[in-house]
């Protein structure tokens, strides 16, 4: 029997509606809890076949917020500061934000004048206004970059960092 009425009707996945798992994924995130945990070093993590996908469920599956020796780690192992896709970079720098991982500010001021796409700006800025530190940093770095954005991204980020002009 099938729900007609709540597949059709309702909002929302039906409660009937097949879950779909990737192997892949769970490894992915066993990894990134026996890192988190201490049971297993970066650098022997099984990451040389992970896709874009499992890099950002991998840095995604991490707390919020770590200490930053074990960004330090991570890095070290994979160097994600200087990582060149740009997806991973953006997952990366937000939780060096959160994390107050210093050695990520110089790629992070780099990225946000020379990325223009809303998509990334708009999260990075929203983290770094979350301390007063971050405010300051957010706003030297956006006084350089606001005149190379595109009009949304600028009304976007006017509003996150109170620019006043």
């Amino acid at each position: 029997q099938v729900p007609i009425e709540e597949w059709i009707e309702k909002p929302g996945l039906p409660a009937s509606a097949p879950r779909p798992k990737s192997e892949a994924l769970v490894a992915v995130q066993t990894a990134a809890a026996e890192w988190r945990d201490g049971k297993t070093r970066a650098s022997a993590l099984p990451t040389k076949e992970w896709t874009t996908q499992e890099w950002l469920h991998f840095l995604r599956a991490l707390p919020p917020s770590l200490p930053a020796e074990k960004l330090a780690e991570l890095d070290a192992a994979f160097r994600l500061t200087e990582a060149g896709n740009s997806e991973i970079t953006n997952q990366w720098l937000l939780l060096a934000i959160a994390s107050g991982y210093e050695p990520a500010h110089p790629r992070l001021e780099r990225f946000l004048t020379s990325m223009g796409r809303r998509k990334f700006l708009k999260p990075l800025y929203e983290e770094l206004v979350k301390t007063p530190e971050g405010k300051a940093r957010a706003l030297a770095i956006y006084r350089k970059a606001r005149p190379t954005y595109h009009p949304i991204a600028v009304a976007t980020v006017d509003k996150i960092v109170g620019w006043s002009g």
